[in-house]
């Protein structure tokens, strides 16, 4: 999981492999209760320094995930909402 502070949101791939994101308390924890998959993202367009962020995090995470440096290690609320939604 990754946590932008540009976009104030918590993200990760599922282990279905989609990328998904919640916003993120001041505290540092997910808001669980509010998920979803950037691919279902509308609303403002990103700038080009947005879009640059979401790359480098989605490849942050690729990474991670295909050399098992924290790629799948989702706490249970995140494996238990990809796999139930």
């Amino acid at each position: 999981m990754i946590q932008s502070e540009q976009f104030g949101r918590t993200f990760w791939i599922s282990p279905d492999g989609d990328f998904v994101s919640c916003p993120t308390f001041k505290d540092g924890t997910p808001d669980v209760q509010n998920l979803d998959y950037l691919e279902d993202w509308q609303g403002d367009d990103l700038t080009i320094l947005e879009f640059n962020e979401i790359i480098k995090i989605y490849q942050r995470l690729v990474h991670r995930k295909e050399f098992g440096i924290g790629g799948w290690g989702l706490p249970d609320w995140a494996n238990n909402f990809c796999a139930n939604y």
